[in-house]
């Protein structure tokens, strides 16, 4: 039997591609090349072998491999380039399915590396992933620019690995070759959408998990290995589980790209990028981090997670953190600093200064001070800045910070009036609806709006929902043909008028 490729993954999967046959070595020989791989053995062996069409693999090959423990990879006689093609596709697609069984994903993105670590940019075709990569300027490096394939080791950091672009071979395209075995630590991911300017803006882990997962069905539907009614069958479970570890562990942001703008520099500006010694495998030893800063002048950017600081701050927003210098700490300063004896990041708002040191508390705790006191050399710097959004605003200090703070509280009692409305006997809270709608009491800002969602990962299925703000309030269940409107907002709210807007969006859809 002619000898095989060695193919190795950061998961520590390893294989053996062996060609059966002559036919079989030249298409293995040729996937050698576009997927840089060399000769070797180890791991689990992958046999192909070539057939005619109507032909199985010969009885000794199917039971030699079958007491080797080794997979068989049947492949047709190819009669052209583009044949060729497509059985060095389906080599990889064995090998991929592997990967991803063992709790690895195959997304959507293109991959650049930048230091010694790795940086996906997620999206669905013609938002500019091969673009992107064409434009990246030293000393980025782009890896490829459809296909990455993201594995977790066993210390649970996450790896990404560049993988072919197969169009590129079809309809005489000019083909290529892509470092398969050259793993790059992943330090954060990127979802592309197109836009007249640069913006980058963080995403909440919920949401990342949610767009890692459509990345993947996205490519799986691309690549025609999935059909829209088998997607969610084969990534409820695997997929799930994956999407929302990677979320967790690698931070990720909203990417607006503009045509000609520099966006890997809105990338550096807000990104932590430490130079790692060397490349690839060797620097398994560094695991990314979920909370990046960048140092920045005399400042630091850090992302905001969890909610002890509502209202005033909200994941995820992104921080400016200014260090003190001949500054001292003020009641009323928001601050980020390491607790004594631990190595965790913490944002909350000074509360007091005295000879015994500096107490904290979070904004969202009326009455709970923070148990440790901080001394000076505990505090990183005061937050002198907030982006949300794409809009920034200023954090202030002193007696600003403590006066703001009264003001934000008045929404948490606002939102204690709308808790205590809502919590009304339904017989008393069906009456008063019944008085309204009281929606013209409101700022015309804040009154109820019909906005209509289509899913393209779900059969492209259309939603309607009803949005106060930025907060969802009510949403149409089409089984039931009713709207669900959450307590107290049916107060606001015309059902009449309702239906008779969304009859025109739904009587379209049914004709679409």
């Amino acid at each position: 039997m002619p000898h095989g490729l060695k193919l190795e993954f950061a998961d520590g999967q390893r294989w053996t591609i062996v060609p059966v046959d002559g036919r079989a070595a030249l298409i293995v020989a040729e996937l050698g090349r576009v997927m840089r791989l060399g000769p070797g053995k180890g791991g689990r062996e992958l046999w192909v072998a070539v057939c005619e069409e109507s032909d199985q693999p010969d009885a000794s090959v199917r039971s030699e491999a079958e007491s080797a423990g080794a997979v068989v990879c049947r492949l047709v006689a190819p009669t052209d380039r583009e044949t060729r093609v497509s059985q060095m596709e389906r080599i990889d697609s064995v090998v991929t399915r592997e990967a991803l069984s063992g709790g690895g994903l195959l997304l959507h993105s293109a991959l650049a590396e930048y230091h010694g670590s790795g940086f996906i940019m997620a999206g669905p075709s013609q938002t500019g992933k091969s673009t992107a990569s064409r434009r990246f300027r030293f000393p980025w490096r782009s890896l490829c620019d459809d296909r990455t394939l993201v594995v977790r080791d066993r210390n649970g950091c996450f790896w990404a690995h560049p993988m072919p672009t197969w169009s590129r071979f079809k309809d005489r395209g000019s083909g290529g070759s892509w470092p398969v075995e050259h793993a790059v630590p992943l330090r954060a991911m990127f979802f592309l959408a197109q836009s007249p300017a640069d913006r980058l803006e963080p995403v909440n882990a919920t949401q990342a998990a949610a767009l890692i997962l459509d990345s993947a069905v996205n490519l799986a539907l691309k690549a025609r290995e999935l059909t829209e009614e088998d997607t969610a069958l084969a990534h409820c479970n695997g997929g799930v589980n994956a999407a929302r570890a990677l979320a967790s562990a690698v931070p990720a942001y909203s990417l607006n790209l503009s045509r000609d703008g520099r966006f890997w520099e809105e990338i550096e500006r807000v990104l932590p990028v430490e130079a790692v010694p060397g490349s690839g495998r060797d620097d398994r030893d560094w695991s990314p981090v979920s909370v990046e800063s960048l140092m920045a002048g005399d400042s630091q950017r850090m992302v905001y997670t969890g909610t002890s600081m509502d209202p005033s701050l909200r994941e995820p927003d992104l921080l400016e953190v200014k260090p003190y210098s001949a500054e001292r700490v003020r009641p009323g300063d928001v601050v980020c600093f390491k607790p004594p004896g631990t190595d965790r990041t913490i944002v909350h708002r000074v509360v007091g200064v005295g000879p015994d040191g500096i107490r904290t508390r979070g904004d969202n705790k009326i009455a709970t001070d923070d148990p440790w006191v901080l001394r000076q050399g505990d505090i990183i710097g005061r937050v002198v800045a907030a982006q949300r959004e794409g809009r920034r605003r200023a954090v202030h200090g002193g007696w600003k910070g403590r006066r703001s703070l009264l003001v934000r509280r008045g929404t948490l009692l606002g939102r204690g009036i709308r808790r205590l409305v809502g919590s009304l006997p339904h017989a008393l809270y069906d009456f008063v609806a019944g008085l309204g709608p009281f929606d013209r009491l409101l700022p015309s800002n804040l009154r109820p709006r019909l906005v209509r969602f289509r899913c393209y990962a779900a059969r492209r299925q259309m939603s309607l929902k009803l949005l106060m703000g930025r907060q969802t309030i009510g949403r149409y269940v089409g089984r039931c043909d009713e709207w669900r409107i959450r307590r107290p907002f049916r107060l606001f709210v015309d059902e009449q008028a309702l239906r008779r807007a969304a009859a025109p969006v739904l009587s379209s859809e049914v004709r679409e």
